[in-house]
């Protein structure tokens, strides 16, 4: 009865850490309902997957940082699907948890989901990777606020790393998940550098489903089809992973590199190794969970939260890899 009654719904409903200094519009709960029973003390977490060691330490860290608070965090995996995630959310709504977090596979997807949290009267925090806004504006929604690492700023550095390496010229390939608000975000980054230079040419650009079994399966198919191919741009650590086994099982070590998102400590040793994986851009999900349950508790209290918060990406290479490894996440 619980999925039936939002499926129903569902379907009739149709940037640096800036923001701490006070960039971007205030939000705050003067008007959110709150209660002193022991279900408002838990707050609902649902990330599009668990498998990523980047989601399992974000949500690690939000479990860690709400316990701190007193609060009880319940974290879900939607294993890249939206009607997991709906279903997850459909669930905190039945609880009445007092905040729910979102981090969602497919961003034209869920602002039918922030929509039921709104109807319910829970506030709704995204992270990492936000919904369609421009959706959501059209449904009357809205979120409370959106922690993310600078994805704009980080597909810039890629860029100008791709430039680097190619001196300007050569075929490469990308492998990219469009599902997600913040891969739109750091394609756009990326795409604002090498769009200058008419010698690199995108000859293939194939959906890895960031992870690792992906990335392999797309690099593999790329590099087949486009044997000139001198190196890859990777949206997400697990995916470029794949793309270095792709690229060693199709022996062309030295011949095509991987640049792009390497935050995991795997991806930042491969960078240090500096065989297949030439350079990187690092972002901290620890760091984002942090900021985003601080300010879930400040929200919860009545207090006023930026809209919208950017945190720090960091270049790696081969000189500077080690320094960043104890930040790296597992």
């Amino acid at each position: 009865m619980k999925k039936k009654r939002f499926t129903a719904y569902f379907l009739a409903s149709g940037i640096g850490i800036m923001a701490l200094a006070g960039y971007g519009p205030m939000v705050n709960a003067a008007s959110h309902s709150s209660s002193s029973t022991s279900s408002k003390k838990v707050i609902g977490v649902t990330l599009m997957t668990l498998t990523n060691p980047y989601f399992s330490t974000m949500g690690a860290a939000l479990q860690k940082y709400g316990a701190q608070a007193g609060y009880k965090v319940v974290v879900d995996g939607a294993n890249m699907s939206e009607s997991q995630m709906l279903q997850q959310v459909d669930s905190f709504i039945e609880q009445h948890v007092a905040a729910v977090v979102m981090a969602p596979p497919d961003a034209s997807a869920a602002p039918s989901a922030v929509v039921a949290l709104n109807k319910a009267k829970i506030p709704v925090f995204t992270i990492d990777t936000n919904v369609d806004m421009s959706v959501l504006k059209k449904m009357g929604g809205k979120i409370v606020e959106f922690v993310q690492s600078n994805n704009y700023k980080g597909g810039v550095i890629v860029g100008q790393e791709m430039v680097q390496y190619l001196h300007g010229h050569g075929d490469i390939g990308i492998v990219d998940y469009k599902l997600a608000q913040s891969v739109l975000t750091r394609d756009a980054g990326f795409y604002s550098v090498i769009d200058k230079y008419h010698g690199i040419k995108v000859v293939s650009d194939l959906n890895g489903e960031g992870s690792t079994p992906g990335g392999l399966e797309a690099a593999s198919e790329m590099l087949s089809a486009n044997p000139d191919i001198k190196a890859i741009y990777d949206i997400n650590a697990p995916s470029g992973l794949g793309a270095v086994q792709a690229i060693e099982a199709a022996h062309k070590v030295g011949k095509v590199a991987v640049i792009g998102f390497s935050g995991s400590r795997q991806a930042v040793e491969a960078v240090k190794k500096n065989t297949v994986f030439k350079y990187g851009v690092m972002q901290e999900p620890t760091l984002e969970a942090k900021i985003e349950m601080g300010n879930i508790v400040k929200y919860l209290h009545g207090k006023s939260v930026p809209a919208k918060i950017l945190t720090p990406v960091f270049k790696i290479d081969k000189q500077d890899a080690a320094k960043y490894l104890p930040i790296a996440y597992h």
